[in-house]
């Protein structure tokens, strides 16, 4: 079996990758900064499991090159998992100095990032028997249930990312691909350049709640996809 994970540098992304590779999956693990050595560690202690490759998911010709890698390196993808994702401010809302720039930015890795990864593979997924792609979104991409007042880009960019999941699901449901959106919970990661104790979940919890929502549990090819938390309750679009 093989899987791909993006953002794989640390939290949940590196916690998905060594999950992964205890159920028996050769995983591709994708990290953004080649200075973070804990995806490289993961992969020592898997020996023959786990290849480790840079990628920006936000830079077309990093997308590139990393598809061919994979392709020339495996012979399908069973599992696909966008994980990677960036925050963005937080804290502005209507009626401050917005910067629209730095919105633009957050969209094209959470949303645009997602679509260039699975454009770049899906032919790769469609060989696969299980053909599964997991889109990490958020609940803060939930429109009905939405209670925030800023966070523009990222919640902006994770409706997006819930929206081109749809897409990509209409697009691939003939060739069996199952595409789900999970939200990964609250998890204690440093995305936000430190570690985030307010959090609940660790990341490993929340790798495992994912793959069990993902992997243990039967699904049924929907359009829209199915919309879940990583304890596997259904969220509202």
């Amino acid at each position: 079996m093989y899987a791909l994970v993006t953002g794989a540098d640390h939290g949940v992304g590196l916690a998905l990758a060594g999950q992964l590779a205890e159920r028996g999956y050769f995983v591709t693990a994708c990290r953004f900064d080649e200075k973070e050595t804990a995806i490289d560690e993961l992969a020592a202690a898997h020996p023959g499991q786990m290849q480790v490759l840079n990628l920006n998911i936000g830079d077309d010709e990093s997308v590139r090159l990393m598809a061919q890698t994979v392709t020339a390196s495996t012979p399908c993808l069973d599992l696909l998992i966008n994980n990677a994702g960036i925050l963005g401010d937080m804290t502005r809302t209507v009626g401050d100095d917005l910067d629209f720039d730095e919105m633009l930015g957050v969209i094209n890795v959470n949303a645009l990032g997602t679509l260039r990864v699975t454009n770049a593979l899906a032919s790769h997924v469609c060989r696969s028997t299980q053909k599964m792609i997991v889109n990490i979104s958020s609940e803060a991409g939930s429109i009905q249930d939405c209670w925030r007042e800023g966070w523009f880009g990222y919640c902006l960019s994770k409706s997006a990312n819930n929206m081109q999941g749809a897409l990509v699901q209409n697009a691939l449901k003939k060739q069996g691909v199952l595409v789900l959106q999970i939200h990964p919970g609250h998890v204690a990661t440093y995305m936000r350049g430190h570690l985030d104790t307010t959090a609940s979940v660790t990341p490993e919890e929340s790798a495992a709640g994912i793959l069990r929502t993902a992997l243990d549990t039967p699904h049924e090819l929907s359009c829209p996809p199915a919309y879940l938390d990583f304890q596997g309750n259904v969220l509202r679009y």
